[in-house]
């Protein structure tokens, strides 16, 4: 029994680690056709354009869920991937103020 239990905590162990190979994030390869990729990204997608032929998509990357670090644009011609584009997010720019010393 305990034999057992050790195998099937190894196997979990194992498969759990499998998928979250690359951190998570499905890899995309030029030539993908578009309905494989909207079918690993279905939450974090949004379709920005859309017009006969062509269509590009947008997913957001995050660092938590109050700061975005990038935007993925990705570019579809004839339902095969063509292009994809990171467009940094700008940093904020932080001005650091020193007030004189009151006695």
């Amino acid at each position: 029994m305990k034999r057992s239990f050790i195998i099937i905590s190894l196997l979990f162990v194992i498969t759990s680690c499998s998928v979250l190979q690359n951190g998570g994030v499905p890899q995309y390869a030029l030539g993908m056709s578009e309905k494989d990729f909207t079918a690993s990204q279905r939450f974090n997608l949004s379709l920005v354009e859309a017009t006969p032929g062509h269509s590009i998509y947008k997913r957001t990357i995050e660092a938590d869920a109050q700061r975005v670090i990038a935007n993925m644009y990705y570019y579809f011609d004839d339902g095969k991937l063509v292009r994809m584009r990171r467009v940094e997010e700008p940093k904020p720019i932080v001005i650091v103020e020193q007030k004189p010393a009151t006695l």
